[in-house]
């Protein structure tokens, strides 16, 4: 039977690859050479199939398949996140189906979050994805890439109200530990060294392993702001052998003890 399959699939093959006459522009013929270019990493020329099928009929099911496969292969082989921000967006236009549109315009809005140049398409889409699925299970999920998108857009102040938003509705969510953190370094981005030090103290005080270093970390970063450059060293000195990247704590230190001694001449 293994024999007769390949076969089978050799001689798709080879009406595929055009080398029978018989439909070989048919709908069916590009889709299954398509998938054979897929299966060889020929990314482009299954692309370049799949968009003669978009082209012809871009309403159609097979058209709609189509373009939601060329938006994929963007994404997830060939890692062009803007082309397949654009594939996706032209799969919605056509495509009336609740549940397809859903799954594609939340993997669109995380594709704007993890683009730099989306940060404001993103929060958009992260909030219609809320207005119109209230109680959807991810709707914790989305305020926190939207205050996160708010930050990465140094719109501080309106990254800490969601964050405040989302502790309100999920206080024992998944999200609840990392907001208390987000705060914190909202708060020290903006200038607020002395509201991000209470709120470090909070996140050390009831956080979990992976938070504490870090709250330790950008407290200190506080208080080197402040010029208390005794504290900053000694909360370094206590993460050394917890942080991430220990380098980055060390060099941080190699910088306030060389302030340390130039203040002293």
């Amino acid at each position: 039977m293994k024999i007769l399959a390949k076969k089978n699939k050799f001689f798709l093959s080879l009406v595929c690859l055009g080398l029978f006459a018989c439909n070989a522009n048919s709908p069916e013929n590009k889709i299954l050479l398509a998938e054979r270019f897929l299966e060889d990493k020929k990314y482009d020329a299954a692309i370049s199939e799949l968009q003669d099928l978009v082209d012809k009929s871009p309403s159609s099911q097979i058209g709609q398949e189509a373009q939601l496969k060329i938006a994929k292969i963007q994404q997830l082989y060939l890692g062009r996140t803007k082309d397949a921000i654009q594939s996706y967006q032209a799969s919605l236009k056509y495509n009336h189906d609740e549940k397809a549109r859903l799954e594609i315009e939340k993997t669109l809005a995380d594709l704007q979050f993890q683009t730099f140049e989306n940060y404001e398409n993103a929060v958009a889409s992260y909030k219609k994805l809320i207005q119109d699925n209230p109680n959807d299970p991810e709707v914790e999920h989305y305020l926190f890439n939207i205050g996160r998108a708010l930050f990465f857009k140094t719109q501080f102040a309106d990254s800490i109200h969601v964050y405040e938003q989302l502790k309100a509705k999920f206080p024992n969510g998944k999200y609840a530990k990392k907001v208390d953190l987000e705060i914190g370094n909202a708060l020290s981005s903006e200038g607020k060294c002395k509201e991000a030090i209470k709120q470090f103290d909070k996140v050390i005080a009831t956080g979990d392993g992976e938070s504490r270093p870090l709250a330790t970390f950008n407290q200190a970063l506080c208080y080197e702001e402040q010029d208390d450059l005794d504290k900053a060293y000694e909360l370094l000195s206590s993460i050394k052998s917890q942080y991430p990247s220990p380098n980055v704590v060390v060099l941080k230190m190699q910088k306030i003890k060389r302030r340390k001694i130039l203040r002293k001449r």
